[in-house]
């Protein structure tokens, strides 16, 4: 896991030269696929390109076979499951360019390595209800948004501010109540299941995970996110499959500390609390329907529709301070640093007696708009899988999403350049598509327009691809 950072480079650069080759020579065969996920029944190729995913062990074992390059190591890995074990390798190399606008034009290659072991509890110690997960990554390469484009939102979800190897989560997680409720402590980003829509995880755009104004770090803290997690611990209850309620509390990451923080934040090390609740509920299982999306899960034939809305909300303790606002003394107000969301996705049309299907999401949040810069932004977008007759696991998707900088953060980036801002809100679209070339290798063509990159650089165009390999 731990290559040298040069070697690494290498490796992702020519990994991906000959993914584009063999793409572009299989075109005229067949379309390909792409990095997003290998999420299909439980199947472990995150949709999030590994820094975010939601890390719950599926009932049955993966499908080795079909959705990893080295398969089930002559029956290894099958034992090793059915002795509560299971390990997974994935490796991430993208490859972006700013061709227009920004700061300036040039691009690079980054990487990211996940080693992840799932822990059956009961399988391997007897301990009913009991399973346990390590997730290992390590980063390497340019940063390309830093460098090139400076746009607010980032354009790259694997993209660090500081290249770091070491452990990014670690849990313990009982279930209880037949399964319908856990208690999950630990190493916990909260981004692996707070604020998620999986039809928005064909993306690599970072505001399509976790939202930018609840990734946005307040004057004090930010939340336990990619790629700095902290210690905390989730309580969820899922006692109908028609809706879900989660909670949790971690430690805060602090602001001055978040370009530069090692892979996890302890208690000590942290700055305030945060407390996070979200709930769903799913439309579909309610026996609602939106066009031709064939059976819910209650159904026999395999397919189930993405159906989710859900509201959340979450806060900081202590108080933070204004981003620049003072009471007459000049001592900085102070303010409680808060947001809430809400956030939908549903599967609107299903190929009849196949897995093709379109699906759209929407998510809007909002923030306190006085102790972090953002204090709206708003993300829909579609997902369309199988769009092409033949090659049922691609995925062409296209989003949009908007960033609205509050007045005191105007004021501040104002400040800080020393000029009059060109606008209020940053804007993304993304247009990408996934194409499966073999058994665990997924490449992903990308194209990202950015209007008013941090509100007062030119418009950029980004473009580039994305590997993906499941070993």
């Amino acid at each position: 896991m731990l290559v040298a950072k040069h070697n690494l480079r290498a490796v992702y650069s020519a990994l991906l030269i000959s993914a584009l080759f063999v793409q572009a020579s299989a075109t005229q065969a067949a379309a390909t696929h792409a990095p997003v996920a290998l999420e299909r029944a439980g199947e472990i190729l995150d949709s999030e390109a590994g820094p975010a995913r939601d890390a719950s062990i599926a009932d049955g074992a993966p499908n080795w076979q079909e959705n990893t390059l080295t398969g089930d190591w002559n029956g290894a890995r099958q034992r090793l499951s059915n002795a509560g074990v299971e390990l997974e390798l994935l490796l991430t190399a993208d490859y972006l360019r700013n061709n227009s606008g920004g700061f300036k034009l040039g691009g690079g290659t980054m990487g990211h390595v996940d080693l992840i072991v799932l822990l059956d509890g009961e399988k391997l110690l007897g301990w009913q209800g009991g399973s346990a997960f390590l997730q290992l990554i390590s980063n390497s390469g340019s940063r390309v948004n830093l460098n090139y484009v400076g746009s607010l939102m980032g354009v790259d979800n694997i993209e660090a501010p500081i290249n770091r190897s070491g452990i990014f989560q670690a849990w313990l997680q009982q279930s209880f109540l037949d399964d319908k409720a856990s208690l999950r402590a630990g190493l916990y980003p909260i981004d692996s299941e707070f604020y998620v829509t999986d039809s928005s995880g064909v993306f690599i755009h970072p505001s399509f995970g976790m939202s930018a104004e609840a990734g946005d770090f307040g004057t004090l803290a930010g939340p336990s996110i990619y790629p700095t997690s902290a210690w905390g611990a989730r309580l969820r209850i899922d006692p109908d499959p028609a809706w879900y309620a989660m909670l949790a509390v971690t430690r805060g990451v602090p602001s001055d500390r978040a370009a530069t923080a090692g892979p996890n934040i302890s208690w000590q090390q942290g700055s305030g609390s945060m407390v996070i609740g979200e709930v769903g509920l799913s439309p579909a299982e309610l026996g609602v329907k939106v066009g031709q999306t064939g059976s819910t899960s209650k159904d026999g034939d395999g397919f189930k529709p993405i159906s989710k809305l859900a509201f959340g909300a979450w806060r900081f303790t202590p108080q933070f301070p204004e981003l620049i606002a003072v009471d007459t003394a000049g001592d900085p107000l102070i303010t409680t640093h808060w947001g809430a969301y809400v956030l939908g996705e549903q599967t609107l049309y299903r190929a009849p007696e196949s897995n093709r299907n379109l699906t759209g999401f929407v998510r809007y949040g909002f923030t306190d708009g006085k102790s972090n810069i953002i204090d709206y932004s708003v993300s829909v977008g579609i997902a369309w899988q199988g769009l092409f007759a033949g090659r049922e696991d691609d995925v062409f998707g296209i989003a949009a999403t908007r960033a609205h900088v509050d007045p005191q953060g105007r004021e501040l980036l104002a400040m800080e350049l020393g000029t009059p801002l060109s606008a209020t809100a940053e804007s993304v679209v993304e247009v990408s598509y996934q194409a499966q070339l073999a058994h665990g290798v997924i490449v992903q063509p990308v194209i990202q327009r950015i209007f008013n990159p941090a509100l007062s650089l030119p418009d950029s165009t980004v473009a580039g691809a994305r590997l993906q390999l499941a070993f």
